[in-house]
C-alpha cells in the first residue's frame, strides 16, 4: 500500500510539474524578433533593449545600449539574455 500510495505521489507530481511548465510556455506570436524593443527587469531596474538574437529556444540576446542612460546605470554587460517570460515587447520592429 505504501509502494502505491509512493507512486501515486510521484506521478501527481509529475503530472502538476508538467502543467506548471506548459503554464509557462509563450505563444509564438507574442515572442519577440529581431529588432523588436523589449522591456525587463535587471538588477532591480527598469530595462530597455532591441533584440539581437530570438534563435534560442526559451529567450533572446538583446543590447541595452540603445538606452540614453545606459553608462549611468552600471550594468555589468552591454548585451544580456531574457527568457520569453520576463520581457515584455515595447515596440515591435515593424511597428
Amino acid at each position: 500500500m505504501a509502494d502505491e500510495n509512493l507512486r501515486k505521489s510521484l506521478v501527481d507530481a509529475a503530472f502538476k510539474k508538467s502543467s506548471s511548465e506548459e503554464e509557462q510556455k509563450v505563444k509564438e506570436e507574442d515572442k519577440a524578433t529581431e529588432g523588436d524593443l523589449i522591456t525587463f527587469q535587471k538588477d532591480g531596474q527598469q530595462v530597455e533593449a532591441v533584440v539581437t538574437s530570438s534563435k534560442l529556444q526559451n529567450s533572446v540576446v538583446c543590447d541595452m545600449t540603445i538606452m540614453d542612460d545606459f553608462h549611468e546605470r552600471n550594468l555589468d554587460f552591454e548585451k544580456t539574455v531574457v527568457a520569453h517570460i520576463n520581457y515584455s515587447i515595447k515596440e515591435r520592429r515593424d511597428g
